[in-house]
C-alpha cells in the first residue's frame, strides 16, 4: 500500500509540474507570436511608407521639370529612408533570438525543441529582408536622383528618362511587395511549423 501511496504523490507531483509547465509555455508561446506580428506590422508599415511616398513621383511622370523636382525630394527625404532603418527590427529579431539562446527563458522551452534551430534560421532571414531592403533604397534613390540629373541637362532625352523612371519605380515596388509577401510567409511558417 505505501508503494502505491508513492507513487500516486509522484504523480501528483509530476501532474503540478505539467501544470506548471504549461501555466509559463503558453504565455512565452503567446509573447512569441505577438511578437512575430509586431516585427511583421513594422516591416509592413515600412514598405507602405515608401509606397506611398513614390506616389508624388509617378504622378509627375508626364512633367519633366516636376519630376527631376520629385526625384530630388524623394533623394533627400530622411523620413522615408528612417522608416526603412533596419537597426529597430534587427534589434527585436535579435532580443527573440537571444531568448531563444537562453536556457533560463521560458521561451525557449514553450516551442518544439527539434524546430528551434529552424526558426532561428527564419528569425534571422527577416533580419536580413531589412538590410538588403535598405541597401536597395539607397541605391533606387541614388539612382533616381543622377536621372534628375540627366532630365534636367538640356539635350537629353526627358521622355526616355521619364520612361526609365517609371520602369525603375514599378520593379522597386514589386520588391518591395515580394518582400512583405516573404516576411508574412516567414512568419507563418514560423507559427504553423512549416
Amino acid at each position: 500500500m505505501e508503494t502505491v501511496a508513492m507513487l500516486r504523490r509522484a504523480l501528483g507531483a509530476a501532474g503540478e509540474v505539467l501544470r506548471l509547465g504549461q501555466a509559463i509555455q503558453g504565455p512565452a508561446r503567446m509573447d512569441f507570436i505577438k511578437d512575430l506580428h509586431a516585427i511583421c506590422l513594422k516591416c509592413e508599415a515600412a514598405y507602405e511608407t515608401v509606397l506611398l511616398r513614390l506616389v508624388p513621383v509617378k504622378n509627375a511622370l508626364n512633367d519633366p521639370d516636376q519630376l527631376a523636382m520629385e526625384l530630388r525630394s524623394l533623394a533627400s527625404d530622411t523620413v522615408t529612408r528612417d522608416a526603412f532603418k533596419p537597426e529597430h527590427l534587427c534589434g527585436e529579431v535579435d532580443v527573440l533570438l537571444s531568448r531563444l539562446e537562453s536556457n533560463l527563458d521560458p521561451l525557449k522551452y514553450a516551442l518544439d525543441v527539434n524546430r528551434l534551430r529552424a526558426i532561428r534560421d527564419h528569425l534571422q532571414q527577416v533580419g536580413n529582408f531589412d538590410v538588403a531592403l535598405r541597401e536597395s533604397y539607397d541605391q533606387f534613390t541614388s539612382a533616381l536622383d543622377n536621372i534628375a540629373t540627366q532630365i534636367q541637362t538640356p539635350g537629353e532625352d526627358k521622355i526616355e528618362r521619364a520612361e526609365y523612371v517609371r520602369t525603375a519605380i514599378g520593379e522597386f515596388e514589386e520588391e518591395l511587395r515580394s518582400a512583405i509577401n516573404d516576411i508574412r510567409g516567414i512568419k507563418d511558417a514560423i507559427i504553423r511549423g512549416g
